[in-house]
Protein backbone atom coordinates (compact mmCIF):
# COMPACT_ATOMS: atom_id res chain seq x y z
CA UNK A 1 0.00 0.00 0.00
CA UNK A 2 1.20 3.45 -0.76
CA UNK A 3 0.15 6.49 1.24
CA UNK A 4 0.37 9.87 -0.35
CA UNK A 5 -0.75 13.27 0.78
CA UNK A 6 -0.20 15.10 4.01
CA UNK A 7 0.77 13.39 7.29
CA UNK A 8 -2.68 13.84 8.81
CA UNK A 9 -4.13 11.70 5.97
CA UNK A 10 -1.41 9.14 6.59
CA UNK A 11 -2.16 9.04 10.33
CA UNK A 12 -5.86 8.59 9.62
CA UNK A 13 -5.19 5.75 7.20
CA UNK A 14 -3.21 3.95 9.90
CA UNK A 15 -6.25 3.71 12.16
CA UNK A 16 -7.96 7.05 12.74
CA UNK A 17 -6.44 8.89 15.68
CA UNK A 18 -5.02 5.83 17.38
CA UNK A 19 -1.30 5.60 17.99
CA UNK A 20 -0.25 2.48 15.99
CA UNK A 21 2.19 -0.08 17.41
CA UNK A 22 5.77 0.37 16.26
CA UNK A 23 5.99 -3.24 15.09
CA UNK A 24 2.87 -2.68 13.00
CA UNK A 25 4.47 0.33 11.31
CA UNK A 26 7.69 -1.59 10.72
CA UNK A 27 5.70 -4.42 9.12
CA UNK A 28 3.80 -1.96 6.91
CA UNK A 29 7.09 -0.40 5.83
CA UNK A 30 8.54 -3.87 5.16
CA UNK A 31 5.58 -4.78 2.94
CA UNK A 32 5.89 -1.56 0.94
CA UNK A 33 9.67 -1.85 0.59
CA UNK A 34 9.56 -5.56 -0.32
CA UNK A 35 6.92 -4.86 -2.96
CA UNK A 36 9.03 -2.12 -4.55
CA UNK A 37 12.21 -4.19 -4.30
CA UNK A 38 10.54 -7.24 -5.84
CA UNK A 39 9.33 -5.24 -8.84
CA UNK A 40 12.69 -3.56 -9.43
CA UNK A 41 14.75 -6.72 -8.94
CA UNK A 42 12.37 -8.82 -11.05
CA UNK A 43 13.22 -6.58 -13.98
CA UNK A 44 16.84 -7.65 -13.45
CA UNK A 45 15.95 -11.34 -13.16
CA UNK A 46 16.62 -11.73 -9.45
CA UNK A 47 14.58 -12.04 -6.24
CA UNK A 48 15.05 -10.00 -3.04
CA UNK A 49 16.56 -12.98 -1.18
CA UNK A 50 18.97 -13.63 -4.07
CA UNK A 51 19.96 -9.95 -4.05
CA UNK A 52 20.46 -10.05 -0.28
CA UNK A 53 22.71 -13.09 -0.55
CA UNK A 54 24.78 -11.49 -3.32
CA UNK A 55 25.05 -8.28 -1.29
CA UNK A 56 26.08 -10.21 1.81
CA UNK A 57 28.68 -12.27 -0.07
CA UNK A 58 30.15 -9.10 -1.58
CA UNK A 59 30.39 -7.16 1.70
CA UNK A 60 31.03 -9.81 4.35
CA UNK A 61 34.61 -11.00 4.41
CA UNK A 62 34.00 -13.69 7.02
CA UNK A 63 33.75 -17.44 6.66
CA UNK A 64 30.96 -17.96 4.16
CA UNK A 65 30.00 -21.58 4.51
CA UNK A 66 26.50 -22.67 3.52
CA UNK A 67 25.74 -23.62 7.14
CA UNK A 68 26.72 -20.20 8.45
CA UNK A 69 24.76 -18.46 5.71
CA UNK A 70 21.68 -20.54 6.52
CA UNK A 71 21.88 -19.47 10.17
CA UNK A 72 22.40 -15.85 9.19
CA UNK A 73 19.40 -15.89 6.81
CA UNK A 74 17.21 -17.96 9.15
CA UNK A 75 16.67 -20.72 6.59
CA UNK A 76 17.47 -24.42 6.64
CA UNK A 77 20.85 -25.53 5.27
CA UNK A 78 18.97 -27.33 2.49
CA UNK A 79 17.18 -24.10 1.49
CA UNK A 80 20.46 -22.19 1.49
CA UNK A 81 22.09 -24.88 -0.65
CA UNK A 82 19.22 -24.57 -3.15
CA UNK A 83 19.57 -20.77 -3.21
CA UNK A 84 23.31 -21.05 -3.75
CA UNK A 85 22.77 -23.63 -6.51
CA UNK A 86 20.40 -21.27 -8.33
CA UNK A 87 22.95 -18.44 -8.15
CA UNK A 88 25.67 -20.80 -9.36
CA UNK A 89 23.54 -21.88 -12.33
CA UNK A 90 23.05 -18.21 -13.16
CA UNK A 91 26.87 -17.88 -12.94
CA UNK A 92 26.56 -15.15 -10.27
CA UNK A 93 28.57 -16.88 -7.54
CA UNK A 94 31.24 -19.54 -7.34
CA UNK A 95 32.28 -21.93 -4.60
CA UNK A 96 35.87 -22.88 -3.95
CA UNK A 97 37.53 -25.09 -1.36
CA UNK A 98 39.31 -23.17 1.40
CA UNK A 99 43.00 -24.14 1.12
CA UNK A 100 43.49 -24.25 4.90
CA UNK A 101 40.13 -25.89 5.74
CA UNK A 102 39.29 -28.49 3.08
CA UNK A 103 35.75 -28.96 4.46
CA UNK A 104 34.85 -25.27 4.08
CA UNK A 105 33.60 -23.99 0.74
CA UNK A 106 34.18 -20.30 0.22
CA UNK A 107 31.52 -18.42 -1.74
CA UNK A 108 32.37 -15.39 -3.85
CA UNK A 109 30.83 -13.35 -6.63
CA UNK A 110 31.73 -13.86 -10.26
CA UNK A 111 32.27 -10.88 -12.56
CA UNK A 112 28.68 -11.36 -13.77
CA UNK A 113 27.50 -11.40 -10.13
CA UNK A 114 29.35 -8.16 -9.43
CA UNK A 115 27.83 -6.52 -12.51
CA UNK A 116 24.33 -7.61 -11.56
CA UNK A 117 24.81 -6.44 -7.97
CA UNK A 118 25.86 -3.01 -9.28
CA UNK A 119 22.70 -2.83 -11.42
CA UNK A 120 20.55 -3.94 -8.47
CA UNK A 121 22.08 -1.31 -6.22
CA UNK A 122 21.37 1.38 -8.79
CA UNK A 123 17.71 0.30 -8.95
CA UNK A 124 17.47 0.20 -5.15
CA UNK A 125 19.12 3.63 -4.89
CA UNK A 126 16.16 4.98 -6.86
CA UNK A 127 13.70 3.28 -4.50
CA UNK A 128 15.48 4.66 -1.44
CA UNK A 129 15.57 8.13 -2.97
CA UNK A 130 11.81 7.99 -3.57
CA UNK A 131 10.99 6.56 -0.15
CA UNK A 132 13.22 8.94 1.79
CA UNK A 133 12.75 12.11 -0.25
CA UNK A 134 11.07 13.90 2.67
CA UNK A 135 13.75 12.89 5.18
CA UNK A 136 17.01 14.66 5.95
CA UNK A 137 20.33 12.79 5.97
CA UNK A 138 20.46 12.92 9.80
CA UNK A 139 16.95 11.39 9.92
CA UNK A 140 18.01 8.61 7.55
CA UNK A 141 21.11 7.98 9.69
CA UNK A 142 18.89 7.83 12.79
CA UNK A 143 16.62 5.24 11.12
CA UNK A 144 19.70 3.19 10.23
CA UNK A 145 20.94 3.40 13.84
CA UNK A 146 17.57 2.45 15.33
CA UNK A 147 17.08 -0.51 12.99
CA UNK A 148 20.65 -1.61 13.74
CA UNK A 149 19.88 -1.58 17.47
CA UNK A 150 16.68 -3.57 16.95
CA UNK A 151 18.56 -6.19 14.95
CA UNK A 152 21.39 -6.35 17.50
CA UNK A 153 18.88 -6.88 20.30
CA UNK A 154 17.15 -9.58 18.29
CA UNK A 155 20.44 -11.40 17.64
CA UNK A 156 21.45 -11.09 21.30
CA UNK A 157 18.16 -12.64 22.40
CA UNK A 158 18.65 -15.58 20.01
CA UNK A 159 22.12 -16.35 21.35
CA UNK A 160 20.84 -16.32 24.93
CA UNK A 161 18.10 -18.89 24.21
Amino acid sequence: MSFQGNPSDWQFSLNCNMNPRVIYLIKRAEIEITNRMSKALDMLGITPIQFTLLYFVKHDKGDLSSAQLSRRFLVTPQSMNELIAVLQRKKLIRKSVDPSHKRILRISLTAKGNQLLTSCNMALDTIEKDLFEDLSNPEIDKIRDIIGKILATSRKEKTQQ
